[in-house]
């Protein structure tokens, strides 16, 4: 009976742990910085007119987003935009 009420008073803290691991972030935020800069470099390096957007010309050097344009166009825009990227 013991055993039984000190497991039953557990439950709060156990489940208390459970939830604050499902609620934490996935990255750090020292890495999500990082992440968003190199996205940003990227984005920059491609845009080989400078406009803020890249048409699927411009993408032709990264097999990744030549491959998944359409998938990544929202909107059917025919260029992508950096929050298309995220």
């Amino acid at each position: 009976m013991r055993q039984r009420a000190l497991l039953l008073s557990l439950i709060p803290s156990v489940l208390a742990g459970v939830v604050s691991l499902t609620i934490q972030p996935i990255w750090a935020d020292a890495d999500l910085d990082q992440y968003q800069q190199r996205l940003g470099q990227l984005f920059r390096q491609l845009d080989r007119n400078a406009d803020g957007r890249l048409e699927r010309d411009e993408v032709r050097a990264n097999a990744y987003l030549w491959r998944h344009f359409d998938r990544l166009d929202r909107g059917s825009k025919g260029y992508l935009t950096p929050r298309d990227l995220r």
